[in-house]
């Protein structure tokens, strides 16, 4: 489905989310992601996603196909397989609460498969390479906090497997039969605790206001989300063990900031992500 420009007029919105309007394709086989201003990307970062999308699914990880890069009055978006049926783990669990851990069961499986596909090394980004680049970059993490992370790339041990970049229950969807990664820009690849970090993060630093417009959840709901992940994918089935996976993975939230750090153009948007940061430093012990 080749296209440079997009006529909406027959396309059908189903979604408008906080980045993003979603539609569906007149024929019902594709749909369309178009960013928002201040979320679109350029048609180079497209670009960019659209052949990680290709290279992932090749490797035979469950992900939608991915189409042509569009434009409707100046914004950018990306066409994709249309999955249908599908919900994310996000919305399935803030429609149905009392299946929490049902459905985030499948979603540390998925996530255990996905870290034990090996990557081949110079078709995906190297994620303590990319780390270090965005450091250098940095004006949020800095001084004391930035040798740290230095440190702790430094001190995590050298792996080549599959990362999502973005892991979190939005980036995986269902329907009755199967399930999908999706949103595979950041895709990576290293030590699988990059990923455990961002799906940390996005548990225990984001606000009410932006996890139910994002998540369909609030905060409370995305901690026992992760008491559950923790279960399942670390076999933490105990209060010790999961207080030993939280000090492991705690650390690896810097790496998500130094992401939207890197990502986020719009100035209230930075403001909004250092205060994330200003709690997650104070856990940390600076």
């Amino acid at each position: 489905m080749v296209m440079e420009k997009v006529d909406l007029s027959n396309w059908i919105m189903f979604s408008d989310r906080h980045n993003s309007e979603n539609y569906n394709s007149p024929d019902g086989k594709w749909m369309l992601k178009l960013g928002f201003p201040g979320f679109c990307s350029t048609k180079e970062e497209l670009l960019r996603e659209q052949a990680i999308c290709r290279k992932v699914f090749s490797l035979g990880i469950p992900t939608p196909q991915v189409g042509e890069i569009v434009e409707q009055n100046g914004r950018l978006g990306m066409i994709y397989e249309r999955i249908t049926g599908k919900r994310s783990i996000s919305r399935c669990i803030g429609e149905e609460p009392e299946k929490l851990e049902y459905y985030i069961k499948i979603f540390a499986e998925n996530c255990k498969m996905l870290h034990s596909t090996a990557c081949v090394p110079g078709d995906f980004e190297n994620v303590e390479k990319k780390y270090l680049r965005f450091l250098e970059k940095s004006r949020l993490v800095t001084g004391d906090i930035a040798e740290y992370a230095r440190k702790l790339i430094d001190n995590t041990p050298v792996k080549i497997t599959c990362l999502h970049g973005d892991l979190q229950t939005g980036n995986l969807i269902i329907n009755d039969k199967h399930a999908f990664f999706i949103d595979l820009g950041e895709f990576a690849y290293g030590n699988p605790l990059y990923d455990l970090g961002c799906y940390y993060y996005f548990c225990h630093y984001l606000p009410d206001d932006y996890l139910m417009d994002a998540h369909y959840m609030n905060a409370s709901t995305m901690r026992k989300c992760w008491d559950a992940f923790a279960k399942y994918y670390f076999n933490a089935d105990s209060p010790e063990k999961l207080s030993d996976v939280d000090a492991r993975v705690k650390p690896y939230v810097l790496f998500p900031i130094l992401d939207f750090e890197h990502l986020l153009s719009e100035s209230e948007n930075i403001k909004y992500l250092e205060k994330n940061f200003q709690a997650a430093k104070k856990d940390l012990g600076f």
